[in-house]
C-alpha cells in the first residue's frame, strides 16, 4: 500500500494543467500556474508522509507477528507510540 501511495506522481500531471487554461496575456500576473505547481507539491508531500506512516505501521505489525509473544497490550502500546488511532 505504501509503495502505491508513494508512487502517485501528482506534479507531472499538474504540470500539464496550465496548458489546459485559456490563453491570457496576464497569465504570469494571475499566478494560477504557480499556484497549481505549489498545490501539487503539497499534495505529493502529503502522499509521501502518508506512505511513510503506512510503512511505520507495517513495520510495527511485522515485528509483533515475528515475536509471537507480543501481547495485545504491547501491540497497542507500540501503535500508540506512533500516534495511530482507530478510524
Amino acid at each position: 500500500m505504501a509503495d502505491t501511495v508513494d508512487g502517485i506522481d501528482v506534479r507531472t500531471k499538474a504540470a500539464e494543467l496550465p496548458a489546459a487554461l485559456p490563453d491570457s496575456p496576464n497569465e504570469v500576473v494571475s499566478g494560477i500556474p504557480q499556484a497549481l505547481e505549489q498545490a501539487a507539491e503539497f499534495v505529493e508531500g502529503a502522499y509521501l508522509r502518508a506512505a511513510q506512516r503506512y510503512r511505520q505501521v507495517a513495520t510495527v505489525c511485522t515485528q509483533c507477528t515475528d515475536r509471537m509473544e507480543t501481547t495485545d497490550g504491547q501491540f497497542s502500546d507500540q501503535l500508540n507510540a506512533l500516534d495511530v488511532h482507530r478510524a
